[in-house]
């Protein structure tokens, strides 16, 4: 499946921050292929699940299961630092409003099961980062939902430009209704 990123708020096309992205599956990996331009490669981190997201990063949302509450977050950062835990969305009702709360299961360095890539060209850069599909619960029968994003936050703005296969219209990208379905 080949995708061209928009702008997560607004729907529309950002083409300063032009951002392609080819999703494959084989027989038994996920592949996420990102081509980014115009990149200042503000990384945030270079440890394992560091807080790479307030820096520049290409980021995928998997979901597995039948319920869409439970995903994998998996971020690379442009030094190739990577990111990734089981995330719990959980929506709350506190003095009659609505609240969401993320709560964050990590994948162990020791357990880590994510492979990556990143090749730098002048301003612009490749990213490519796999997953194993046993190690990300697949099943045929329930099928693989996902949304993919990137950040670029021009040096170091925390979410300046926020790029995704499907705009949430929001200032996040922890909206599940928002995942499309795989096909291969």
């Amino acid at each position: 499946m080949y995708f061209e990123l928009k702008n997560n708020r607004t729907g529309e096309r950002l083409d300063e921050y032009k951002t392609s992205l080819e999703v494959t599956m084989t027989d038994t990996h996920l592949i996420f292929d990102f081509d980014c331009k115009n990149s200042q490669f503000f990384s945030a981190g270079d440890k394992f699940n560091d807080e790479i997201y307030i820096g520049d990063v290409c980021e995928a949302f998997i979901c597995t299961d039948t319920d869409l509450h439970w995903y994998y977050e998996i971020e690379v950062a442009p030094n190739n630092c990577q990111f990734l835990m089981k995330m719990h969305y959980v929506e709350k009702v506190v003095d009659g409003k609505k609240i969401i709360d993320v709560e964050r299961n990590p994948v162990s360095e020791k357990d880590n099961f994510l492979f990556s890539e990143v090749k730098i060209d002048r301003n612009d850069y490749k990213l490519k980062f796999s997953l194993p599909l046993d190690k990300i619960g697949y099943n045929k029968e329930v099928g693989i939902r996902f949304n993919a994003y990137r950040i670029e936050t021009d040096g170091g703005e925390s979410d300046k430009h926020l790029l995704a296969v499907n705009p949430t219209l929001k200032n996040s990208f922890h909206v599940p209704t928002s995942f499309i379905r795989f096909k291969k």
